[in-house]
């Protein structure tokens, strides 16, 4: 009885392999939605900034130097940080002329051949060369042009953190279309 309970135990405490997999996806997937909830408000700041220039060139007649380089960053954090927020919702451009008209899995069967073949190696090209990017301006201290010199070095940085993030749903979509092309069925959602 004494060896049943320990059988027991080890048994209660192990994850299916199934519902590792689903918690690792939905990790994936709300990760991507908090940083998504989140950066989706950094548009509104982009256009508070353009008002203000506008009602102050207009109204007041002064010129503002950094609001071009202020809202240049700020829309390139907003585009870059939503690509994996944007992949989760599948709102990433697609044409469907032939598509559509696909059986589930054969859907499924090019969507696997598209990421290894186009998705994957993109990401890890981004990433590596992102990061020499980055990592080249922040050993500069880069800076832009012009009065102000607002620094680069940390929307540089965001490329690979944007990058790290697309490629964690890419691989989270990946897995989700596998299935579907393996067992007919979605795993994860």
């Amino acid at each position: 009885m004494v060896g049943g309970a320990s059988t027991d135990l080890t048994a209660r405490k192990r994850i299916p392999k199934e519902g590792s997999v689903k918690i690792f996806l939905s990790m994936i997937d709300g990760l991507n939605e908090i940083v998504g909830r989140l950066f989706s408000w950094v548009v509104v700041a982009v256009m508070l900034i353009a008002v203000y220039d506008v009602v102050m060139r207009q109204v007041f007649g002064v010129a503002t130097l950094w609001v071009f380089d202020l809202s240049k960053q700020l829309y390139a954090l907003h585009f870059l940080i939503l690509g994996g927020f944007a992949l989760l919702y599948s709102e990433h451009v697609s044409v469907d002329l032939v598509y559509a008209r696909l059986s589930e899995r054969k859907q499924a069967l090019l969507d696997v051949i598209g990421y290894c073949v186009f998705f994957f190696p993109f990401v890890i090209v981004l990433i590596y060369y992102g990061y020499q990017f980055a990592a080249r301006s922040w050993a500069s201290k880069e800076a832009t042009w012009g009065v102000i010199a607002m620094p680069v070095y940390p929307i540089k940085t965001v490329i690979v953190v944007a990058a790290v993030l697309l490629g964690l749903q890419g691989i989270a979509t990946f897995v989700r279309r596998l299935s579907v092309l393996v067992s007919g069925q979605e795993v994860g959602r």
